[in-house]
């Protein structure tokens, strides 16, 4: 799976999930607290299903790790 590239927004740096797959998506979303997302307000543009950047590479990161155990039981 490939890492997003944060966008930065008032010092801060977002994810906009709209870039992942759907599948990706909908897993990040089940695995998110309620009011997570956020919509971000850029040159006078919304911007939609925005996600903290930390919070997107933990869960990248939570998730490559678990796929790597899972390839590794699998024999």
């Amino acid at each position: 799976m490939t890492k997003l590239i944060p966008i930065f927004i008032n010092g801060k740096k977002w994810v906009q999930l709209s870039q992942l797959s759907q599948d990706q998506a909908n897993v990040i979303k089940s695995w998110l607290p309620v009011n997570s997302l956020r919509k971000i307000l850029f040159h006078g543009m919304e911007i939609t299903d925005c996600l903290d950047f930390d919070t997107y590479e933990y869960w990248f990161n939570s998730n490559e790790v678990s796929k790597q155990k899972q390839a590794y039981l699998d024999f």
